[in-house]
């Protein structure tokens, strides 16, 4: 092995290892401010992961590597398709940001889709399976504490219980904190667990028992952050993957845990019922600028400088995506925007032999935003596209 191909191996590990990480330095241009706030999504940030990429990837080509070249052209074709979407953008600087981010994590697809499938299937697991433990073990002790615990060269934040606007459960009068570990929000550290542990079972084909923790692990904090689409989604998982042997575990684990499930599910219903409102506004609304320009949208990353002068139900200013990728990309970059998504996913999508983790990105797509919004998103959804021509490869 040369010293190229060390370091190239070292750089992969990191990066797997690092993905839900979010370290980076962020850039304040006029163009990230609405009504002098801050919005971390149109803000132009440089991440360690980022770095780590880059690195990687000149590594790689000093190597004179062979290209998947349907892979390259795909993303591409896909980026054309969000860039025309910018003709008439009113900030062109945020779909800017949210362009070089998708090239980025877009480039590691097309190294992923043009590695040797058994090379990764020995690299991966390790990285992918300590990335799941370590975020685990965080968010169980985000859970207890009540607060973060100042790992924030991991990129956590700042927080506890008494944070205004901070993610809690109330259960019977007692509130308690959903954990983040180093994400955003609890909703797409769930979403980080069922995806990685879906790669790591499901298209991998991981068997050794050292990756039980993992799984064990992720379950927990699943069931921890009380997410609603992701519980539901892991049940189904479960449900359509695991061996009969194990239905009798998982009906008892629902029957323990029904208290909990019921309190989280029927609040929809009381007192959590703004949740709701605010996804069935931000739909309207996105559903209206479709309509308004259909073919191009209004720009990538222009959902919220759009909405911005239309307040959203609730007692503060609402500035987030609409919580659905297809009515998302739909209202930023139009018609043309979702073929260029279409064809990006299509191609793989319809060969691949393992859809479980697609069928999970896809699901929760429909109730949130964060694939196509957030680092960690964007990152997962381009690692299982690279995989995903690995399977195209040997099918």
């Amino acid at each position: 092995m040369t010293k190229l191909q060390r370091l190239e191996k070292t750089l992969f590990f990191l990066i797997l290892l690092f993905l839900p990480t979010q370290l980076g330095k962020h850039f304040w241009p006029n163009f990230s401010y609405i009504y002098s706030l801050k919005i971390d999504y149109l803000s132009p940030a440089i991440y360690s992961w980022d770095i780590l990429v880059i690195g990687l990837l000149i590594v790689w080509i000093l190597q004179k590597p062979k290209i998947n070249k349907q892979a390259l052209n795909l993303l591409l074709f896909f980026l054309l398709t969000q860039v025309l979407s910018l003709v008439k953008a009113v900030n062109t600087g945020a779909g800017l940001v949210r362009i070089e981010q998708y090239l980025l994590a877009g480039l590691f697809g097309v190294y992923l889709a043009s590695s040797n499938l058994e090379a990764l299937l020995k690299k991966m697991p390790l990285p992918l399976g300590l990335a799941i433990i370590v975020e685990s073990i965080l968010a169980v002790l985000q859970f207890i504490k009540g607060s973060t615990l100042g790992f924030w060269i991991l990129g956590e934040r700042s927080f506890s219980i008494t944070t205004p606007g901070i993610a809690k459960f109330d259960f019977y009068g007692t509130q308690v904190l959903r954990p983040y570990a180093t994400f955003p929000h609890p909703n797409v550290l769930a979403g980080f667990i069922l995806v990685g542990l879906s790669i790591l079972y499901q298209v991998l084909k991981v068997k050794s028992r050292l990756v039980f923790l993992p799984l064990l692990l992720g379950g927990i904090i699943v069931f921890l952050t009380v997410s609603r689409v992701a519980i539901l989604t892991g049940i189904t998982t479960l449900s359509l993957t695991v061996k009969r042997k194990w239905f009798l575990w998982i009906i008892i684990i629902l029957v323990i845990s029904s208290p909990i499930l019921f309190t989280r599910f029927s609040s929809l219903l009381n007192f959590d019922n703004l949740a709701v409102i605010r996804r069935e506004e931000l739909s309207e609304k996105a559903w209206q600028i479709f309509l308004k320009q259909p073919l191009l949208g209004v720009g990538l990353n222009n959902f919220i400088p759009q909405i911005a002068g239309n307040l959203v139900a609730g007692p503060s200013r609402f500035l987030q995506p609409v919580h659905n990728i297809i009515l998302l990309s739909l209202a930023e970059t139009g018609l043309v925007g979702l073929l260029g998504w279409i064809a990006l996913m299509g191609y793989p999508f319809r060969k691949i032999l393992n859809i479980v983790p697609w069928l999970i990105i896809l699901t929760i797509g429909m109730f949130d935003h964060y694939f196509l919004t957030l680092p960690q998103g964007y990152r997962l959804l381009f690692l299982v596209w690279g995989l995903s021509f690995l399977h195209v490869r040997i099918a």
